[in-house]
C-alpha cells in the first residue's frame, strides 16, 4: 500500500451511514454508536468526573468546538440548550438524517455520562433554521440517583 495515496473517508462514512439507515431502527442504533463515541471521548479528557451543571455544559461545548460543531451557549426561557453552528457532516446528514443527528444526540450523552454530569442531553432539534440545530441540556435523572447515595 501507498501510505501517501488518497483517503477517502467521506465515501467510507456513507457506506456506513446508508448500511445503518438501511437497519430496522437506525436511529436508535446510532444513538448507541455516538453514545460509545462519546463515552470514548469524554473519558480521554483530563478533566476529572463529577462536574457541575455549569462545568459540564462548559466541557461539552469545548468538545463541540474541537470536533467542528461551532457550538454556543444558549439560554432560552430558562432553559440550557446549546446551539450547533456547523455540522461536520452535513452532506450526509442531509441524505441520512435519521442516522447523523442520532449520533450527534448520542455523541454529547456518552460524553457526559463518561464525566458523571448532573445534566444529560435529552433531545437534538435538528436544523431549527438552515444553519442551527439546538441540543437540549436537562438534569440527568440517574446521575441525580446516584449523587444522592453517594457520601461525600
Amino acid at each position: 500500500m501507498d501510505p501517501t495515496g488518497p483517503r477517502h473517508f467521506r465515501m467510507l462514512a456513507e457506506v456506513l451511514a446508508l448500511s445503518l439507515a438501511a437497519e430496522p431502527e437506525p436511529s436508535a442504533r446510532a444513538v448507541e454508536a455516538g453514545r460509545a463515541w462519546g463515552r470514548r471521548l469524554g473519558s480521554q479528557a483530563e478533566n476529572g468526573s463529577d462536574p457541575s451543571t455549569s462545568e459540564a455544559a462548559a466541557r461539552l461545548l469545548g468538545m463541540l468546538d474541537e470536533l467542528g460543531f461551532a457550538p454556543e451557549q444558549r439560554d432560552t426561557d430558562g432553559r440550557s440548550q446549546i446551539g450547533l453552528r456547523h455540522c461536520p457532516f452535513l452532506e450526509l446528514a442531509a441524505t441520512t438524517p435519521q442516522v447523523v443527528c442520532p449520533v450527534h444526540l448520542g455523541l454529547m450523552q456518552g460524553a457526559l455520562e463518561a464525566w458523571r454530569a448532573p445534566v444529560t442531553v435529552d433531545r437534538l432539534d435538528p436544523f431549527v433554521e438552515p444553519d442551527l440545530c439546538l441540543a437540549h441540556l436537562t438534569p440527568d435523572r440517574s446521575s441525580t440517583m446516584i449523587s444522592l447515595g453517594k457520601s461525600r
